[in-house]
C-alpha cells in the first residue's frame, strides 16, 4: 500500500473497526440471561438415542469408576454413527473426542477405545471395495475416570464438554451434536475414606490436577490432597485453585444464585458517595477536545482556515457565520461519530487481542510518522478531488474542506481521542437510567468534537482574536516528537494487553520489559528536549526555552523515578516507588492480579458454614482500575483485617486466569466461564462496569441480600472501609 493511502485506511480502522457487540452486550436481557442450549438436536434424536452413565453410581474420593457413552441407533431409521479412532487414518467420517476431557468431579484418565466389531459402508467418492467403519445398531464407549480428590460430597454431574463432537448420519446427511448437548451423567460423591483406591489410577489423576504428593497427616476437610492455600500476602487463607466444572453446571449454579437475589435495598448511599455524573463526563470530553487543538497537525490550520472564511465571505458577517457554521458542523459530525464509536466499543477494544494488535500497529505507524520517518497524506487522486471541490467555495466547498481537514488532522487527534475513550472505559459506571451507555457516549462524543471545532467558529466571528494566538514555529516540531514518544509507549501497552489475552502468562511483552521500555522512552524524550539529538523534521536550534527545559527535566525525572521498579526486592517482587504516579503506571501496565478464589457457589456454601458474608470482586485481566485498587487499597493493613471477616471471591468477566485452576481447562473454557460471570453481573446489578464490588449475605430462607459499593475506582478508601463495616453489621442482624 502506498504511504499516501495509509492515513484513510488507519482512520477507518480506529474509528469503525469494532465488533457488533460490546463485552457483555447492551441489548435487553433475555428472560434467562444465563441460558445455554441443551438437549440433542431434533434430527439427531430422530435417528439415535444417547445415554451417558457412571458406574458405580456412588463412589468415594479417589476411587476409580467407569463412564459409559451408549449410542443406540433406532430401528428402521437407517442411521449410523462413526468411531472416534477409525483403523484407516484416511477415513474422513469420524467422531471427535476432546482431549483432554473436561476436568470436574471426575478426572478422566487412560485411553479410550472404539467398540469392537464395527459395521462397514462403501466410502463415498472412493473406488469400489474401499470401506469406512461405522456402527449401525449400537456403539458403547467406556471412559476410565477417578473421582477427584477435591470433589465435594453430594450429587454431581459430568459431561463430555462442548468440544466433543458426535454425529449420526442417514443416506443423505450427517447431524452433529456437541458433548454439552448430550445427556450428562449423574453420580454421587460419598464422604469418608476408601479402601478401593487404585494407587496407580489416583496418581495419574493427581498429575492431571497438578496436585502435590499427599501428606501423611490428615488432609484438610476430609479431602484427598487439598489444594494449596492462598499466598500469605492475600487477604485470607482460602483455597484459590479449583477444578474446572462443566459449563452447564457452572451456569446452573450462578442461575440459582441470581434467582435468589433480593432487590437491592433503597437508601444505602454509604457516606453519600456518588459516581461521576453526566456533566462531569461531558466536561472531561470537552477538555480532551481542546487539548487536541494544540498539536502540529491542527494548530497551524486554525488561522489559515479562518482566513479562508474571511476571504470567501467578502466582508459579509452573515456569510461568514454560515460558512463557519457549516465547517464546524461537518467536523462535529465526522469526529463526533468517531468519538462515539470508540466510547461505545472501548471496553471490548481494550480487551480483545486482535484489536489490541491492530491498535498497536496504528500507534506505531503514527509514531514513526511524527518522528519524521515518512509523511502520512491523502492519496493524490482523492486530494486533488477534495481540493477541486473545496476551491468552488460556498457550502459544498466548505463541507469538503472540513472533511479533508478532519482526516489529515487525525494523525495528531487519534491519541487524545483514544486516550479519552480508554480512560472513560475504565471509569466507574452507574446502574441508574441516567447512565444509559448510549446516551452518555453520544454526549461525550459530541462534547469532544464540539470543543475541537469551537475555535474555528469563534475566530470566524471575531477575527481580531487571532492576534492573540502564538505563532507557529519550531515548538510545534517539538510537540510532534513528544507525541511520537507517547504513541510509541501506548503501542507497547497495547501489545502487552494482547499477549495477556492470548497466553496464560506473558513471554515477550512482560511487565518488566514494557516498564523498562517506558523508562527508556521517557529518558529519550527528555534528552531530545535538551537537544542532545535531533529528528529529521527539526530545525537547527541550539538554544532551548524555559518551558522546554522544564518538560525535559520532567521526562528525565520520570525515568529515574520508575527505574527502581525494574529491580527486585528481598521478597522477589518488583520494588514499588512511593506515590500515585507509580501506582497509575503500574496499574496501566497490568501487573499480575492477586489470587483469590474464583467460584461464587463455593464461597456461598462456605459462608453458610462460617457465618461470614461474601465479598465479590467483579474484575478483569485487562482492567486498569482493578489493578490500581488491588495494589493501592486492598494492600493496606486495615483492609487485611476487614477482609478476614469475609469469604472472598473474584469473578473475572473477560477471561479467568489459568492459575485459578489446578489444571488449565484451556483458553476457550476460561473465556466461556468469564462470559457467564459477565452475564451474571449484568443480570443481578443491571451493570457491566469493572470493577464492581458487592457483598452478598445469605438469609436462612436461602434468599441473598446484595449491597453494591457505588465506586469502581476506589477514590475514598475510608468510605470503602465504612462500606465493609456496614456490611458486616447488616450480616449480624
Amino acid at each position: 500500500m502506498p504511504r499516501s493511502a495509509l492515513l484513510p485506511a488507519l482512520f477507518v480502522l480506529c474509528c469503525i473497526a469494532a465488533p457488533a457487540g460490546a463485552q457483555f452486550g447492551e441489548e435487553p436481557l433475555a428472560k434467562d440471561p444465563l441460558a445455554t442450549s441443551k438437549g440433542l438436536p431434533k434430527k439427531f434424536a430422530k435417528l439415535a438415542s444417547v445415554e451417558f452413565v457412571v458406574e458405580p453410581a456412588k463412589a468415594k474420593r479417589g476411587e476409580t469408576v467407569t463412564a459409559r457413552l451408549k449410542v443406540t441407533l433406532k430401528e428402521g431409521g437407517g442411521g449410523y454413527t462413526y468411531p472416534f479412532f477409525p483403523a484407516d487414518t484416511k477415513q474422513l467420517g469420524k467422531n471427535d473426542l476432546a482431549a483432554p476431557l473436561p476436568v470436574g468431579d471426575l478426572v478422566f484418565i487412560g485411553t479410550v477405545a472404539d467398540p469392537p466389531n464395527p459395521d462397514t459402508k462403501q466410502r463415498d467418492d472412493a473406488p469400489s471395495g474401499v470401506m469406512d467403519q461405522i456402527y449401525k445398531h449400537l456403539a458403547v464407549w467406556e471412559f476410565k475416570a477417578v473421582v477427584s480428590p477435591n470433589a465435594k460430597a453430594g450429587k454431581s454431574t459430568v459431561s463430555l464438554g462442548k468440544y466433543t463432537r458426535l454425529q449420526v448420519c442417514d443416506a443423505t446427511n450427517c447431524y452433529p451434536a456437541r458433548g454439552d448437548e448430550l445427556p450428562a451423567a449423574t453420580f454421587e460423591v460419598l464422604d469418608g475414606e476408601s479402601d478401593k483406591i487404585k494407587p496407580a489410577d489416583l496418581e495419574e489423576a493427581r498429575k492431571i490436577l497438578n496436585l502435590p504428593p499427599p501428606k501423611p497427616s490428615a488432609p484438610d476437610r476430609g479431602s484427598v490432597g487439598a489444594l494449596p492455600p492462598a499466598p500469605s500476602g492475600s487477604a485470607n487463607k482460602a483455597e484459590v485453585r479449583k477444578s474446572a466444572k462443566p459449563l452447564d453446571q457452572y451456569t446452573d449454579e450462578l442461575r440459582v444464585i441470581a434467582t435468589n437475589v433480593l432487590p437491592p435495598e433503597e437508601g444505602s448511599d454509604f457516606g453519600g458517595i456518588k459516581q461521576t455524573g453526566l456533566w462531569a463526563f461531558i466536561a472531561t470530553a470537552a477538555l480532551w477536545g481542546l487539548i487536541s487543538l494544540v498539536t502540529p497537525c491542527v494548530f497551524p490550520m486554525i488561522p489559515i482556515t479562518v482566513s479562508i472564511f474571511l476571504k470567501q465571505a467578502h466582508g459579509s458577517f452573515g456569510e461568514r457565520l454560515k460558512l463557519a457554521g457549516v465547517y464546524c458542523l461537518t467536523i462535529i459530525s465526522v469526529l463526533g461519530l468517531s468519538a462515539f464509536a470508540l466510547l461505545k466499543f472501548m471496553a471490548w477494544l481494550s480487551a480483545h487481542p486482535v484489536t489490541n494488535v491492530l491498535l498497536a500497529t496504528l500507534f506505531l505507524v503514527l509514531a514513526l510518522s511524527l518522528f519524521g520517518m515518512y509523511e502520512l497524506t491523502l492519496p493524490n487522486a482523492l486530494q486533488k478531488r477534495l481540493q477541486a471541490k473545496q476551491s468552488k467555495g460556498g457550502v459544498i466547498g466548505t463541507v469538503f474542506g472540513a472533511l479533508a481537514f478532519t482526516v489529515i488532522s487525525f494523525t495528531c487527534v487519534a491519541p487524545f481521542l483514544g486516550g479519552f475513550a480508554g480512560i472513560s472505559a475504565g471509569n466507574e459506571g452507574s446502574g441508574s437510567l441516567i447512565a444509559v451507555p448510549t446516551a452518555k457516549e453520544i454526549a461525550g462524543g459530541l462534547a469532544f468534537a464540539t470543543a475541537f471545532a469551537a475555535p474555528f467558529f469563534v475566530l470566524a466571528l471575531v477575527p481580531g482574536l487571532m492576534k492573540a494566538l502564538p505563532k507557529s514555529g519550531g515548538w510545534l516540531d517539538s510537540v510532534k516528537a513528544v507525541m511520537g514518544f507517547l504513541e510509541l509507549a501506548a503501542a507497547l501497552k497495547f501489545l502487552r494487553t494482547a499477549e495477556l489475552r492470548v497466553f496464560p502468562t506473558t513471554q515477550y511483552f512482560t511487565y518488566d520489559l514494557v516498564l523498562g521500555a517506558w523508562v527508556a522512552i521517557s529518558a529519550a524524550c527528555g534528552l531530545y528536549l535538551l537537544n542532545v539529538f535531533r529528528l529529521p523534521h527539526d530545525e537547527e536550534k541550539p538554544n532551548i526555552g524555559v518551558p522546554r527545559l522544564l518538560f525535559a527535566l520532567l521526562f528525565l525525572g520520570l525515568a529515574l523515578y520508575l527505574t527502581p521498579a525494574l529491580f527486585k526486592g528481598h521478597d522477589g517482587k518488583n520494588q514499588r516507588p512511593a506515590g500515585v504516579v507509580y501506582a497509575w503506571v503500574e496499574a496501566f501496565l497490568l501487573p499480575d492480579p492477586e489470587e483469590w478464589p474464583t467460584d461464587l457457589n463455593v464461597a456461598i456454601e462456605a459462608s453458610k458454614k462460617s457465618g461470614k458474608p461474601v465479598f465479590v470482586d467483579f474484575t478483569g485481566k485487562t482492567c486498569t482500575n482493578c489493578r490500581y485498587n488491588e495494589r493501592e487499597v486492598f494492600s493496606r493493613p486495615e483492609f487485611h483485617s476487614l477482609f478476614d471477616q469475609f469469604e472472598l471471591v473474584q469473578l473475572y468477566t473477560d477471561e479467568v486466569p489459568s492459575k485459578a485452576y489446578a489444571t488449565d481447562p484451556g483458553h476457550s473454557a476460561r473465556i466461556e466461564e468469564a462470559d457467564v460471570n459477565g452475564r451474571f453481573l449484568t443480570a443481578v446489578f443491571k451493570d457491566n462496569t469493572l470493577p464492581t464490588y458487592a457483598v452478598m449475605i445469605t438469609q436462612p430462607d436461602g434468599k441473598v441480600k446484595v449491597f453494591k459499593y457505588p465506586e469502581g475506582k476506589i477514590n475514598h478508601p475510608d468510605q470503602f472501609a465504612t462500606f465493609l463495616k456496614d456490611s458486616l453489621e447488616k450480616a449480624k442482624k
